[in-house]
């Protein structure tokens, strides 16, 4: 049988059938959904996304659309300029909450508003829906519906935009470049998802660190990750309590009747819960894992993970063994320091003085998720030529008496921590040891000494690592020992020479170097032990007694708290301070004014090596002196001052709220400052003829209008800022004040406080010993009379304009004026004083600007 007969047929039919369904197949059309998503690379985690360069298509199943997403912001990749630096977590207020609303043409995208709550299903909820609103911020049209039953949506303008005012931080009038702006990596997890876009954004003008700022790129990262319900993963949020210093998350919960206005305030903090309750020292659960980056330089990874394990002898008394634990960055692709599934210490080279430790919080309940602390390399930097540019108007924010102009006192916080300065002011403590390290010849080399660096490293890293825990600042924390303590150079390096490292903590360094002790608080103090015992004791029964008896303690010396809106130029505290060292403020005062002018003699003698130009000599210099002013700031704040305490009624040890500072307090510091801010400086002036600048004119160095040391210029600028404190009128008004608010015999009154500005500063006009002056050797130095030229400008603010002072300055100035003029006016007829030209001139002219403020119009109140 020819069997080609059989099989040719079949073989024929087969090949007829198969070419058949091909056919088929080839005129069958994609669907919409494999159309949209053609020549798009997928992944599949907590969403199903489609991606390419610069489109984001996303697939949302039904349960995605019911689920709430926790949406973090952060500079992964940043420019070295202002805020925008790698790794800082962006974002401000509250950190943001994603809500999906689906019809059938569209997704709507909602910020979930939960600061305004109230018991489910009860009439109180009603009312709160029916009073606050959600945010929609995204309209997205669905594409198609896909295949598992949910919607496909474009979400690329939910992340390719400027809502995050990148552009507005780099510079005015920078927009975002969508045509040139990338996804560059996107990551998917079960319950997150890790995006990054390589943002491109265009202006005018120059910056140093950009090549052409047509085209800035600036890395930005999204964590967004699924939030679960409040309560279904066992957090339990805890009260805060204003006498312990706690990041807050609050919320108006209009079913509570406790509170009258309904907030319910809840601590910042990680949820730390033992492995084994039962025993006395567990491991946590979940311990807070630090992963500390190769950019770390390797010889100071030690000390760094030293900082950031200290804090682990706090939880070890409350029974946790390594609560914080500190690994090295893997080598794992999967690794994204971003994410919120990693908390990182990372060392960047933005030249910004700059360390931050922000975290990432639960508007909800005040849980921390995330926390990355940041670390500019040029804390460590002492020498560098702002400091022969360093301005007067600067020593004020070194004074810790400064608040950025876009910091209010009401925004004191930002992202779930604070405006920290502590490592850009860090810098210049660093500078000022440095030069007293030259100039006092403890150091033969422009190298700092190894031990403080690594001092000042730790205690800078202990400070941040607090900020992550949810500890805010606490700016009484110096005052629990004496200087003398403090100082002590036999002092155990293991024991906290401050209360608390929340505090900013100035480099304790001095001339003698036999006499030197630690530079920086080596250990977390008692407050820090107490403010982690309020925060994350385990509390099995009425925790709400429990935490009331461990914040009543807050009377004892070493839990003094202080923080930063209590700590502004004009609050009244003397004793809450930025970067001061003592139990007396007026004490660390006077030895920095000591030692300054100890040194200034010196710079150029020990600054300056053979060969070297003149540049150390006026940076030294510069230092010292904005040292010298930075100290009498302190003094400033003493009259009308007061002892400011957060104890409750019934505390042990309660003291009331505020406590006038003593009279004699107020004249010692009084004192000091007409025997420093008032007087003239005890500087050669020859030696400024050595102060020379650095003579470049390129990028990234700034260049100056005088070559030249301006003393009288640096030293008015100075003088007017003291003046301008101490005749505030916020301070009069609390002179007068605290006249009534004290029972001493012998209180200081605004009166007695007039009297020794105008007495100190108009000193010369008490003259009348027979003299004869010369423009070379003037009765008035040119110093002095700068000074009474800005007295007299202040003075007659105050009677001409009322300027805010309470009516008795006014007065009381007027009585000082005419008094003044009067003097003046014996001076000049005097005959047994031979005046000088410079002299007898601003006499003439003190009498004549005095003369248009007696006849002005004052424009007074209707009440007076």
């Amino acid at each position: 049988m020819d069997l080609r007969r059989i099989f040719l047929p079949v073989l024929t039919l087969g090949v007829f059938f198969a070419c058949t369904q091909l056919s088929a197949q080839e005129t069958k059309k994609p669907s919409k959904f494999e159309e949209l998503i053609k020549k798009k690379t997928k992944l599949s985690g907590m969403w199903t996304v489609y991606h390419n360069d610069q489109q984001l298509l996303v697939e949302l199943s039904p349960t995605a659309l019911k689920q709430e997403y926790i949406v973090l912001p952060s500079i992964f990749k940043g420019i070295s300029k202002g805020s925008v630096l790698g790794g800082m977590s962006w974002g401000f207020g509250d950190d943001v909450i994603y809500g999906f609303k689906a019809t059938e043409e569209k997704l709507f995208i909602y910020q979930r508003n939960v600061r305004y709550t109230a018991k489910a299903n009860s009439p109180e909820a009603s009312a709160v829906k029916l009073a606050y609103s959600d945010s929609i911020l995204h309209a997205l049209p669905v594409l198609t519906k896909s295949p598992s039953g949910g919607i496909l949506v474009d979400m690329t303008r939910v992340f390719m935009n400027d809502d995050q005012e990148v552009g507005r931080s780099i510079g005015s009038g920078f927009r975002l470049m969508t045509d040139r702006s990338t996804f560059s990596k996107i990551k998917q997890f079960p319950k997150n998802l890790e995006l990054q876009l390589n943002a491109v954004y265009a202006g005018t003008g120059s910056i140093d660190t950009v090549p052409n700022t047509k085209g800035v790129q600036v890395g930005v990262h999204f964590s967004i990750s699924v939030l679960p319900p409040v309560g279904s993963n066992g957090y339990k949020p805890r009260v805060a309590d204003d006498r312990v210093g706690y990041f807050l998350t609050a919320i108006k919960d209009f079913s509570d009747k406790d509170d009258p206005e309904h907030f319910k305030r809840y601590i910042n903090r990680w949820d730390l819960q033992k492995l084994d309750s039962s025993i006395d020292l567990s491991p946590p659960k979940k311990p807070i894992r630090f992963y500390m980056e190769n950019t770390v330089p390797v010889y100071l990874r030690p000390t760094v993970e030293a900082g950031i394990l200290e804090w682990n002898k706090a939880f070890e008394k409350l029974g946790y063994a390594g609560a914080i634990r500190v690994d090295q960055q893997p080598v794992d692709p999967n690794f994204d320091p971003e994410s919120i599934e990693y908390n990182t210490f990372r060392w960047i080279t933005a030249e910004a003085g700059f360390a931050m430790g922000p975290s990432r919080v639960d508007p909800r309940t005040g849980q921390i998720l995330d926390a990355d602390i940041i670390f500019d390399a040029s804390f460590l930097n002492s020498w560098n030529h702002r400091w022969e540019i360093f301005r007067p108007e600067e020593t004020a924010m070194f004074s810790g008496l400064h608040v950025p102009k876009d910091h209010s006192s009401n925004s004191l916080e930002h992202e779930h921590g604070p405006f920290c300065q502590i490592g850009h002011a860090k810098q210049y403590q660093t500078a000022f040891a440095a030069a007293v390290f030259l100039a006092n010849g403890a150091a033969k080399t422009e190298a700092l000494p190894e031990e403080f660096v690594h001092q000042g490293l730790k205690e800078v890293v202990m400070h941040e690592v607090g900020h992550t825990l949810g500890l805010r600042h606490n700016f009484k924390a110096s005052t629990w020992k004496t200087l003398e303590e403090i100082a002590d150079p036999e002092a155990d390096i293991n024991v906290a020479t401050v209360a608390s490292v929340m505090d900013y903590s100035p480099a304790n360094v001095v001339v003698d170097k036999k006499e030197q002790g630690i530079y920086y608080s080596q250990t977390i103090g008692p407050y820090d032990y107490w403010a982690i015992e309020y925060g994350y004791k385990p509390i099995k029964s009425n925790e709400a007694k429990e935490l009331k008896e461990i914040a009543s303690r807050s009377g004892e010396p070493a839990l003094n708290y202080s923080t930063d809106e209590d700590t502004r130029s004009f609050d009244p505290d003397p004793t809450s301070n930025r970067f001061d060292l003592g139990q007396d403020p007026l004490v660390y005062a006077r030895r920095q004014m000591k030692q300054s002018m100890e040194l200034i003699p010196k710079v150029v003698e020990n600054t300056v090596h053979e060969g070297d130009g003149y540049q150390r000599a006026r940076q030294a210099f510069v230092l010292l002196f904005n040292e010298y002013w930075r100290a009498t700031t302190f003094a400033a704040r003493y009259p009308g001052g007061l002892y400011v305490n957060r104890d409750h009624k019934g505390d042990k040890d309660a003291r009331p709220p505020f406590v006038v500072v003593p009279a004699e307090k107020q004249r010692e510091a009084m004192k000091l400052l007409a025997e420093s801010a008032f007087a003239p400086p005890e500087i050669n002036g020859e030696l400024l003829n050595s102060l020379s600048v650095s003579r470049w004119n390129h990028w990234g160095v700034a260049s100056v209008s005088r070559l030249d040391y301006p003393i009288h210029d640096d030293m008015l600028s100075m003088q007017d800022m003291i003046l301008g404190r101490v005749l505030s009128s916020l301070k009069l008004d609390r002179i007068l004040d605290n006249e009534f608010k004290t029972d001493e015999d012998d209180a200081y009154t605004l009166a007695e406080h007039l009297r020794l500005i105008v007495d100190s500063v108009f000193a010369e006009l008490n003259q009348k010993k027979e003299a004869e002056y010369t423009v070379k050797e003037p009765m008035i130095s040119s110093f002095r009379r700068n000074l009474q030229r800005s007295a007299l400008n202040r003075l007659g603010n105050i009677v001409s304009r009322g300027s805010g002072a309470p009516s008795d300055a006014r007065t009381l100035t007027r009585m000082h004026l005419i008094d003044l003029k009067k003097k003046s006016t014996n001076v000049l007829k005097n005959k047994k004083i031979k005046l000088d030209d410079y002299s007898k001139a601003h006499l003439q002219d003190l009498i004549a600007v005095i003369d248009r403020v007696l006849t002005a119009e004052l424009s007074l109140p209707s009440v007076y």
